[in-house]
């Protein structure tokens, strides 16, 4: 009976330990240098977009919790260390949390006016400088790819922003190697650790976005202008895509 019941009281304390350490131990996507700065940040996105939503709908009180909720966040961001795999750019970093910190103040003040009865365009402005500064802090955040990198500026950039609107087929078409080239060279990126389960997902874009490289070529091989576009609609869509989860 006393082994049976030492067996039992065992048992019980390695469930205990066990429980203990996985509670304890940091998420995956916080690992690797210490990127508490980027998980607040895409904490702090999605309250941004139901903000965007209140304050298209014109509806102050909705806006006014939803500024309340982003506040909370922000301060996660204002305590949160500059990740050590960007501190040749710390200052830049800090200064660009100070100038969101700025501009969450204005819309603030803004929002929460007594003499405020609808949606103005102080507010709206505010509101502006909020969302630009945030994304402007996101793109110094994200991991640095360079075959992602070199799929943008190289390739997809002036497709997109001159071949594209310029119904410029023959550019579009002439680019269809480098796409393919760029776009096999990111099967072989080795995705930073601190991506943790977004990893596999990533690497899913990556497939998709191949496959997206190869309807293009098919399109282009067709001599259809409409399918053309539409493809590199699609090309440009997943790359924008990929590039927001880093």
């Amino acid at each position: 009976m006393k082994l049976f019941s030492r067996t039992i009281l065992t048992g019980f304390m390695l469930v205990l330990l066990t429980l203990l350490l996985v509670s304890c131990a940091p998420k995956k996507t916080e690992i690797a240098g210490g990127e508490a700065l980027k998980v607040a940040a895409k904490e702090f996105q999605p309250t941004l977009i139901n903000l965007d939503a209140a304050l298209k709908a014109g509806d102050i009180q909705a806006a006014k919790d939803t500024l309340n909720l982003l506040s909370q966040k922000f301060e996660k961001i204002k305590a949160a260390e500059v990740p050590a795999r960007l501190a040749e750019n710390a200052e830049k970093v800090k200064s660009q949390v100070e100038a969101l910190s700025t501009a969450m103040a204005e819309l603030s003040t803004a929002l929460t006016s007594p003499e405020i009865t609808s949606i103005d365009s102080t507010v709206l402005n505010s509101y502006t400088a909020v969302r630009m500064n945030f994304s402007r802090l996101g793109g110094l955040l994200r991991f640095k790819i360079p075959e992602l990198i070199s799929f943008h500026d190289d390739v997809l950039h002036d497709i997109w922003h001159e071949a594209y609107p310029n119904n410029d087929i023959a550019a579009i078409k002439a680019a269809v190697p480098a796409f393919k080239e760029k776009a096999a060279a990111l099967a072989n990126v080795q995705w930073p650790e601190a991506l943790g389960d977004q990893t596999e997902v990533i690497k899913g874009k990556v497939t998709e976005l191949q496959n997206a490289v190869n309807e293009l070529e098919a399109a282009c091989q067709s001599d259809d202008p409409e399918a053309i576009k539409k493809a590199t609609e699609d090309v440009h869509s997943l790359y924008e895509k990929m590039a927001k989860m880093l």
